[in-house]
């Protein structure tokens, strides 16, 4: 009895070593570039894409299976110009857990990523027909909902990426440069009841430094929590010179589909000229407005705090603001970029507007303003020289010279309007 159990164990073996030796000889022997014709025509069979695998395709078997690519282009769809592009690109999964219903990928790694966003006059984008699902045939059975696949990803290097966004019909564009992104563990179910994936990651823009955390629940509408902190950030940079056009449409739609909340924390902030520091903003958006409540932050000697809404279902917005203690000249320097006034003192702001344009938003324009002023002055205009020469004409007393300064002087300067 022993030796034909012996028998069964040695031809197991040879089956065992044959199998091991027909996997070792497909490793070494499969060349998968040379299915790169296939996979180009099957991209543009489902997406009605341009693909292009210009670099070598590699794979690894062992002990993961992994693959690397590069100089991999992807076109709009219906044309040639280009959507994203990537240098290289490698990434490795784990084959037992596999086995198990589990992903385990090791750090998916992206070099010279390059993305160019569109968003069309209809307000779709030219990515938005990637992310439609195919629509089930009239008739067709439902197949049957597979058994959840859990994924863990050890995180995502990317390198040397950059991203240009344009809208069409505001003619607005934005663009990103040297950007780089390092997150940590990414895990998660892709089926099932709510569940929070917790991200950290860091990232440079340009001058940029930015850490954060992110978590997503992952149900019928995506909700997210953040905790952004950013050392220093210059808008203006991003901001395309000829965006402030009178007729430039606002369009606050897009917060009609987006549930988040969190809070933002910013060393040294300039936009539209305006130069911050130590903001801190809490943020919430929930059915299609946006709260930008509690804010403060430190501007010209001074400090702001306030509260900032956007309604995206009425496409309006209100402010409510107080600066205080604010050097009044650097401010109207800046932002205005008018060497009227100076002083220091406090300032009140509660404005509300609406409408589909920049224009339409000056014109409905509302609300009130208060200033208090102290230890200033008006610039272009002497007012106590201009009643001197009052006086002279008069004949009242002799012609003094006016102030060569021409300037105002006051010790407190009070003033509102509504």
């Amino acid at each position: 009895m022993k030796k034909p159990v012996k028998y069964l164990w040695l031809a197991l073996a040879g089956i065992a070593a044959l199998l091991a030796a027909g996997i070792l000889v497909f490793a070494l022997t499969f060349d998968p570039n040379r299915y790169k014709d296939d996979i180009q025509r099957m991209a543009m069979e489902r997406t009605g894409r341009t693909l292009r695998l210009q670099g070598e395709l590699k794979l690894v078997f062992f002990p993961s299976l992994g693959a690397g690519v590069g100089g991999v282009t992807l076109s709009e769809r219906g044309s040639q110009r280009e959507f994203i592009s990537l240098q290289s690109a490698r990434a490795s999964v784990k084959l037992m857990p596999l086995l198990r219903g589990q992903v385990i990928v090791d750090t998916v790694r992206l070099s010279g990523f390059r993305a160019q966003l569109v968003k069309n006059k209809d307000g779709s984008y030219n990515f938005s027909d990637l992310l439609e699902g195919k629509a089930e045939k009239p008739g067709s059975k439902r197949k049957e909902q597979s058994a959840p696949v859990s994924f863990d990803i050890a995180g995502v290097d990317i390198d040397r990426a950059a991203v240009a966004y344009r809208d069409t019909s505001t003619g607005q564009e934005i663009s990103l440069s040297d950007l780089q992104l390092h997150t940590g563990r990414i895990a998660g179910n892709a089926q099932g009841k709510i569940e929070f994936a917790d991200l950290d990651f860091t990232a440079r823009l340009d001058e940029s430094s930015i850490k954060g955390k992110l978590a997503m629940a992952r149900t019928a509408q995506p909700s997210y929590r953040f905790d952004l902190d950013i050392d220093r950030l210059d808008l203006d940079r991003y901001l395309a010179a000829g965006e402030n056009k009178p007729d430039a449409a606002v369009d606050l739609s897009g917060l009609k589909g987006l549930n988040a909340q969190g809070q933002l924390q910013i060393g040294a902030l300039q936009v539209q000229g305006l130069k911050l520091s130590r903001l801190k903003a809490q943020l919430k958006a929930a059915g299609g407005r946006a709260e930008i409540s509690p804010h403060s932050a430190s501007l010209y000697g001074g400090e702001l705090s306030g509260a900032l809404s956007l309604d995206g279902n009425a496409n309006r917005i209100a402010l409510k603001e107080t600066l205080s203690n604010v050097s009044i000249g650097p401010l109207l320097r800046d932002v205005a970029h008018q060497d009227r006034l100076e002083g220091k003192g406090n300032v009140a702001l509660e404005l509300a507007a609406a409408g589909a344009t920049a224009g339409a938003m000056k014109r409905s324009l509302s609300g009130a303003a208060k200033v208090r002023l102290r230890d200033g002055a008006i610039k272009g205009i002497d007012i106590a020289g201009l009643l001197r020469k009052a006086r002279a004409a008069a004949g009242k007393q002799s012609g003094q010279a006016a102030d060569s300064r021409e300037r105002t002087d006051f010790s407190e300067l009070s003033a509102s309007f509504s």
